[in-house]
């Protein structure tokens, strides 16, 4: 005779699961610093590291500094700031620590808007993703956890801690501020301008705790040249693939501005959905994919923010179509499998390097999550409760 005070098998084979799956995230987090911190230096972490220490200085942050890395720091002043406790441990440790965060904050960021067997449904399908930007030692996971975080304050109504994890992640990567729009829903939308506005301008304001006002606003005269000259790039995005069908160099702009007419068009026309709690994630995760589609500076680790929206998305899902279930496929053999050594050599020379193909899956994906917001709800969405699950 069994015990009821015992758990049932379904729940305790869930919580294995979950285990296991902490664990791979844990051991990533490992294996990615050994990598990148200890076998050699990683070339983005050693671009963020100097970049703190030139602001100190007071250095121009985006000149080249060919003795020190290649390339160039691209983010903004605030960032060099805020890294300053990962410029100054040790290489590897402070890699761990920064690895960590990235790991560690996606992780959380899932697990506030599902509940916890969909949050490791999710956590299992964006891992590739999640690891492949933690060996490229980037800020991916974080700028995704980032926007998440945003639409869980705002639905919890911590007005402040939304608007700042739009402010900061816009510090990192200008896209995050795309979280913004989630405010549409908010009942109280001055008090998220104010609160918004106000934490960009004392994040903008920042670095003045450790550099002159004329050298920071020469900071930002650099930060914006390096930037127009990078908004020619058209990256592994929608502009991309429309030059190669098009054969033409057109600009980015009105491309992104249509995306963005496209994203928010559901969401403004369909305002009695707005109470329900299934339209408003999936809108979550249409913003995560909005990010990497039509950022021109999307690149492969970029995808991590784009598939955690589909994991969101799939894991969320009570039935699951033919349909779903395909778009899921394309995008975890397209989208999560492109870069891996799983896709065969031939495929990757002679599709997804050239056609940067993986963007095509996702792009799939966001179109369904467009149509699930315009389309009519069930009685189920009708009723679903108006706050995000704890």
């Amino acid at each position: 005779m069994t015990d009821p005070s015992s758990p049932a098998p379904d729940s305790t084979r869930a919580r294995r699961l979950e285990l296991l799956v902490a664990m791979l995230w844990l051991a990533s987090v490992v294996a990615a610093t050994a990598q990148q911190g200890i076998a050699h230096h990683n070339n983005n972490f050693l671009i963020f590291r100097s970049a703190s220490l030139h602001l100190l200085h007071g250095q121009d942050l985006y000149a080249p500094y060919p003795t020190e890395h290649f390339d160039f720091y691209k983010y903004s002043p605030t960032f060099a700031l805020l890294f300053l406790p990962f410029a100054l441990p040790p290489f590897a440790l402070a890699m761990l620590l920064w690895n960590a965060l990235n790991a560690g904050a996606l992780y959380l960021a899932i697990g506030m808007v599902l509940p916890r067997r969909a949050a490791t449904v999710a956590h299992a399908i964006v891992f590739l993703d999640m690891l492949g930007s933690l060996q490229n030692v980037q800020s991916n996971a974080l700028v995704a956890a980032l926007i998440i975080l945003t639409f869980a304050a705002y639905e919890r109504r911590h007005t402040v801690l939304g608007s700042l994890a739009t402010a900061v992640g816009t510090n990192i990567k200008v896209f995050p501020l795309a979280g913004a729009s989630f405010a549409i829903f908010h009942p109280r939308k001055l008090r998220v301008a104010v609160a918004l506005v106000a934490s960009l301008v004392v994040l903008a304001a920042l670095p003045l705790l450790v550099t002159p006002l004329a050298t920071l606003l020469a900071q930002y005269r650099s930060w914006r040249a390096i930037e127009t000259t990078d908004a020619l790039e058209r990256g592994f995005s929608v502009m991309y693939h429309l030059q190669l069908v098009l054969r033409g160099n057109l600009p980015n702009w009105p491309v992104q501005l249509l995306g963005v007419a496209a994203l928010l068009a559901p969401v403004l026309v369909r305002r009695e959905r707005w109470r329900e709690w299934t339209f408003r994630r999936v809108y979550l995760c249409s913003v995560l994919a909005f990010c990497v589609l039509f950022n021109h500076q999307s690149e492969s680790p970029t995808f991590v923010i784009g598939v955690a929206g589909v994991a969101v998305w799939f894991a969320s899902l009570e039935r699951r179509t033919r349909w779903e279930w395909l778009v899921f496929a394309a995008v975890f053999v397209g989208t999560v499998l492109a870069s891996s050594d799983a896709m065969p050599d031939w495929l990757q020379r002679h599709l997804f390097d050239p056609y940067r193909f993986k963007t095509v899956p996702l792009f799939v994906a966001w179109l369904e999550m467009q149509r699930r917001l315009w389309h009519r709800p069930g009685a189920a969405e009708v009723r679903a409760p108006r706050s995000s699950p704890a």
